[in-house]
C-alpha cells in the first residue's frame, strides 16, 4: 500500500529531478537561437566580472544534501533544510555583492526565480484541484498508454502538472502489483523527457524562454528525437511490465468507468498557459515593472495560486492528498 508520506515523498522526487535533470537544456537552446540574441547576451555578460570557480562549492553542497539528507540524516534535514539553502544562497549573494560589487546578476536572477515559482507553484496547485479516477484493471498496455498521455500532457501543463495529475491515478490502477520500476519510468517519461518540448513542459526551458529563445523553438527542433525517445522508453517499461505481470488473474470486477473532477481547475491551467505570453519581450504593448523583479505575467500566476486553491473542492483535495510541502521545499532548494 502506498501511505500519505510515500506519495509526497514521490511527488517531491518528481518534482525535484524534473528542475535539476534540464538545467543544460537551457544553455544549449540559448547558444542555438539567432545570433543577435547570443550576440547580446554574450555582450551583456562581458559588462560583469565572472565569478571564480570556487564559488561553485555552495551549490555543490546543496546538491549533495538534496541527495543524501533525506536518506542518512532526514530529521535534521527536514527540521533545516530552509536554513541550510538560504545559508548557501546568501554565500552566494554575498559574493556578487560584496566581492564582484555586482547588483545586476542577482537581481535578475531573483526575477528569473520569481517566474520560475509562479509557474511551477501555479500549475501545481491548479492540477491538485483535478481528480482522475480509472477504475481498470491494471494492464502493460493501459500503463503504457498512460506514460504516453502523460509524456504528451507535460507539454500542456507542465511536467510538474502532468506528474501532480497522474501520479496518484498510476499508482492507484498498480496499487496491488507496484514495484520500483513503476515509479522509475514514471519519472523518466512524465517527469524528465515528455516535457522536452515546450518552455512550459519544464521550468528549466521556461527560463530559457525568458532569455529570449523562440516557444516553439525547441519543438521545431526536438519534436523528431522527442517521439522516438519517448517510445523507446515506453517500449522498454511495456516488456518489463508485462514480464512482471502476475500469474494469476485478478478476480477483483471493473467498470471500467474513467472519472474527472475539477473542471474549474482546467480554467485554471488555461489561464496559466496564456499567461506565459504576456512578457514585454514577446508582446509589445505589455508594461514591464522594472525594476521591480514582477510583471503582470507572475501576479496572474501568483493571483492563481490562491485562487485555484481556495475554490478547489475540498473532496478533491483530500483524495489527492494535497499539501503545500513539496513545492514549499522546491522554493527553497
Amino acid at each position: 500500500m502506498i501511505n500519505k508520506n510515500s506519495t509526497s515523498l514521490i511527488i517531491l522526487v518528481l518534482i525535484l529531478i524534473l528542475q535539476v535533470s534540464e538545467l543544460q537544456a537551457v544553455d544549449q537552446n540559448i547558444s542555438d537561437t539567432s545570433s543577435v540574441t547570443v550576440n547580446s547576451i554574450s555582450n551583456h555578460s562581458e559588462e560583469h566580472t565572472l565569478p571564480e570557480a570556487f564559488m561553485v562549492i555552495p551549490f555543490v553542497m546543496l546538491l549533495l544534501m538534496i541527495a543524501t539528507g533525506p536518506l542518512f540524516y532526514r530529521h535534521f534535514w527536514e527540521k533545516h533544510y530552509p536554513k541550510i539553502a538560504i545559508l548557501l544562497g546568501l554565500i552566494t549573494v554575498g559574493y556578487y555583492l560584496l566581492v564582484l560589487h555586482d547588483t545586476h546578476t542577482p537581481l535578475h536572477t531573483l526575477d528569473e526565480y520569481i517566474s520560475f515559482i509562479a509557474l511551477l507553484g501555479s500549475l501545481f496547485v491548479a492540477s491538485g484541484g483535478i481528480l482522475i479516477k480509472i477504475d481498470r484493471k491494471s494492464t502493460p498496455m493501459l500503463n503504457a498508454v498512460l506514460l504516453f498521455l502523460g509524456a504528451v500532457i507535460a507539454n500542456i501543463i507542465g511536467t510538474t502538472g502532468a506528474s501532480m495529475l497522474l501520479i496518484r491515478p498510476f499508482l492507484k490502477i498498480n496499487k496491488n502489483r507496484i514495484k520500483p520500476y513503476h515509479i522509475i519510468f514514471f519519472i523518466f517519461i512524465v517527469s524528465n523527457i515528455g516535457g522536452a518540448l515546450t518552455p512550459i513542459g519544464d521550468p528549466p526551458l521556461f527560463l530559457g524562454f525568458l532569455k529570449g529563445v523562440g516557444f516553439f523553438w525547441v519543438i521545431e527542433h526536438v519534436w523528431y528525437i522527442w517521439l522516438p525517445t519517448v517510445l523507446a522508453v515506453i517500449l522498454i517499461f511495456y516488456i518489463i511490465d508485462f514480464r512482471n505481470m502476475p500469474k494469476v488473474g485478478d478476480e477483483k470486477s471493473y467498470t471500467g468507468k474513467i472519472e474527472f473532477k475539477g473542471f474549474k481547475s482546467v480554467i485554471f491551467l488555461c489561464v496559466i498557459i496564456l499567461s506565459v505570453f504576456i512578457d514585454p519581450a514577446v508582446v509589445d504593448w505589455v508594461p514591464g515593472f522594472d525594476p521591480i523583479p514582477i510583471g503582470i505575467r507572475e501576479i496572474i500566476m501568483l493571483s492563481i495560486i490562491f485562487i485555484a486553491y481556495k475554490s478547489a473542492p475540498p473532496e478533491i483535495l483530500v483524495a489527492n492528498e494535497f499539501d503545500f510541502e513539496p513545492i514549499k521545499e522546491v522554493a527553497y532548494l
